[in-house]
């Protein structure tokens, strides 16, 4: 069964509910959330994960270590709690992700929920989702922001990037 979407206008304002292809087609004219976080440890490190080759974008690129949409009738943050759990098999509770910010996607018509996580975890903590991730690793913020603006980094606009880098930069510091 295809997953089921909120939908949202530009204000946030929910419309209903729709098949995540329909949220997906060319020019959905509603919105839908996705859940983006970011995972940082107590020594500054920052996870990414490289994302599987099964994956029919962006396969084989780094990317933020964990992602999804939000169900129909899910909260935003018990989204993130099973998103890291199923991608990375992490048992994270709800209390320790911190909301950022929303950032509208008009390209993908979503209203992205960014989220970070400070979480220390070794690479054998991990259990990795093999169809969404193929392997995760730890970067220091110099060597990150290096490949987060290269080709080997999934593509996300300039702007995106550079509010990452300065969010993630004030919290690796607090």
């Amino acid at each position: 069964m295809e997953e089921m979407l909120d939908t949202f206008d530009i204000k946030g304002n929910f419309l209903g509910i729709k098949t995540r292809s329909f949220c997906h087609s060319e020019n959905p004219q509603v919105y839908h959330k996705p859940v983006w976080i970011w995972i940082i440890n107590s020594r500054g490190g920052i996870l990414v994960q490289k994302r599987s080759l099964l994956k029919k974008k962006g396969a084989g690129l780094w990317d933020m270590p964990s992602a999804g949409h939000v169900d129909a009738g899910e909260s935003c943050i018990d989204a993130c709690v099973r998103e890291t759990k199923e991608e990375l098999g992490l048992n994270v509770k709800a209390s320790n992700f911190k909301f950022k910010k929303q950032w509208v996607n008009q390209k993908g018509w979503e209203l992205v929920q960014i989220y970070v996580l400070k979480f220390d975890a070794n690479d054998n903590d991990f259990t990795l989702q093999k169809e969404e991730v193929e392997k995760v690793k730890w970067f220091n913020y110099n060597d990150f922001v290096e490949l987060f603006y290269s080709d080997k980094f999934c593509g996300h606009a300039k702007e995106y990037k550079d509010y990452v880098c300065k969010m993630l930069k004030e919290e690796i510091k607090n």
